[in-house]
């Protein structure tokens, strides 16, 4: 399984990054086999089925939240209930962030067995009235950024 992880701090972005990617998964033909994805943004766990980029069905599992023990196990049960999965993208906390370490522990991810990319997010800590416009920056260069990484090796979605 590929693993394409999107890390930070709390309030980072995270979860809104993954909600436009499952967004943008089903612009291009993926349909929804098990969870759902909200019509605004809120966390979500979802099942995409669709096709790569060189006609393969792929099983694409979406996570966007991350920040308790019991909502990683949450989405743990949800994992093992709904079959194998080519593709894993999920949120996880910042390097030594509780609980960072029991996310890979709980979903058996360890970089060696399978392929792990992680992207970090970092605030933007501007003034109040002056944060909108770097955060539409950041947020469009991310989306750029993980359109493209989705798009090639070794994802091929997009």
């Amino acid at each position: 399984m590929n693993s394409l992880l999107i890390g930070g701090a709390q309030n980072t972005g995270k979860s809104q990054a993954i909600y436009r990617i499952a967004n943008t998964l089903l612009t291009k033909g993926f349909k929804i086999i098990a969870g759902s994805i909200p019509a605004t943004f809120n966390d979500f766990m979802v099942v995409l089925k669709g096709k790569d980029n060189s006609g393969k069905e792929v099983t694409v599992i979406i996570n966007s939240a991350t920040d308790t023990e019991d909502i990683i196990k949450d989405f743990k049960k949800f994992f093992d209930a709904n079959g194998i999965y080519d593709i894993l993208i999920s949120s996880v906390r910042d390097d030594d962030y509780y609980p960072r370490k029991k996310f890979f522990k709980i979903m058996k991810l360890n970089g060696q067995d399978d392929f792990v990319l992680e992207i970090p997010f970092a605030k933007i800590t501007r003034i109040k009235k002056y944060r909108a416009k770097p955060l539409k920056w950041f947020a469009d260069n991310m989306d750029t950024f993980i359109n493209h990484t989705l798009k090639n090796n070794p994802f091929n979605i997009g």
